[in-house]
């Protein structure tokens, strides 16, 4: 069961690696297909602090 942690410091996934990996794929589906993993974290931070 993956769990998924965001704080104003860190986002940490909380899984086996294939829930992980999925779960990512799921993240940058939903912001359209291309976006570097870099940015897809820094929009999770911003989230996070709101």
């Amino acid at each position: 069961m993956l769990k998924k942690y965001i704080t104003e410091h860190k986002l940490q996934f909380v899984g086996k690696a294939w829930e992980i990996r999925y779960a990512l794929r799921q993240e940058k589906k939903l912001q359209g297909g291309n976006i570097p993993l870099t940015q897809l974290l820094s929009q999770a931070k911003s989230q996070a602090g709101s």
